[in-house]
């Protein structure tokens, strides 16, 4: 039994500081918009993907919402946002993707416009 404490009141402090030590990355936010028309109405349910710039392996895929936003925590970075569904009845208007950079405690946009009927 002694042997037991003995082993926990050396590796628990250890098992501590190791925690303690690991610094996550710092991160900021992205936030899509989506919407149609000269005076913005939101666009529901667009899909996105996000990827890193030098990448192309997805990070992130996001829905939009009834407001047309989605937003997604990330490392700071550069990225790009692309619609791959677009809803019924809407076409966007610029396929390319969205190149961002995300800032540490920052939040970066990227806008796409779509026509929809």
């Amino acid at each position: 039994m002694r042997r037991t404490f003995l082993a926990l009141s050396v590796l628990a402090p250890l098992m501590v500081s190791g925690v303690a030590s690991a610094d996550p990355a710092p991160q900021g936010t992205l936030t899509a918009w989506t919407f149609t028309g000269r005076e913005p109405v939101p666009v529901n349910r667009a899909d996105i993907e996000v990827t890193p710039c030098d990448a192309k392996q997805v990070v992130a895929t996001l829905v939009s919402g009834a407001d047309g936003r989605a937003t997604v925590a990330l490392p700071a970075g550069c990225y790009e946002a692309k619609v791959v569904t677009v809803p019924g009845g809407c076409g966007l208007a610029v396929t390319e993707p969205v190149r961002v950079t995300v800032a540490a405690g920052t939040e970066a946009r990227a806008d796409f416009r779509f026509g929809c009927a």
